[in-house]
């Protein structure tokens, strides 16, 4: 029953990285939505709720079709390990090298969530 119960454990536990994954990518996908959508400008324009509801909605799924397409399986695996790393540093922030601390405390000094990643993969040495 002992090997049974790990089994599960490592299931959930599975289960759990893949729910970060997506939810991480989701992220990525409308942050790029808006950025798009203001182009640099402070405000949008719109007419009506439903209309600015439709807008996101079209941007965003312009952005899942474009991340669908344009990212490589290599990158799929950065990412994927990158939010393996993010979640373990998190939380052992104590026990981590004092510049990783502050990089994970400033995503804002990313472009994007994917550099910010990518720039924790590489000061994590992974």
């Amino acid at each position: 029953m002992n090997k049974f119960n790990q089994v599960r454990k490592q299931k959930n536990a599975d289960d759990e990285q893949a729910e970060m994954f997506a939810d991480t990518m989701d992220m990525i996908a409308r942050e790029r939505a808006v950025l798009r959508l203001f182009d640099g400008n402070k405000s949008l324009q719109v007419h009506s709720l439903s209309h600015a509801i439709n807008i996101i909605n079209q941007q965003l799924g312009h952005e899942y079709d474009n991340m669908i397409m344009n990212t490589s399986t290599e990158e799929l695996h950065i990412l994927h390990d990158g939010i393996k790393v993010l979640i373990h540093d998190w939380q052992h922030s104590n026990e981590i090298d004092t510049e990783l601390v502050k990089e994970l405390q400033n995503p804002q000094n990313f472009s994007d969530y994917q550099d910010y990643i990518k720039h924790l993969l590489r000061l994590s040495k992974l």
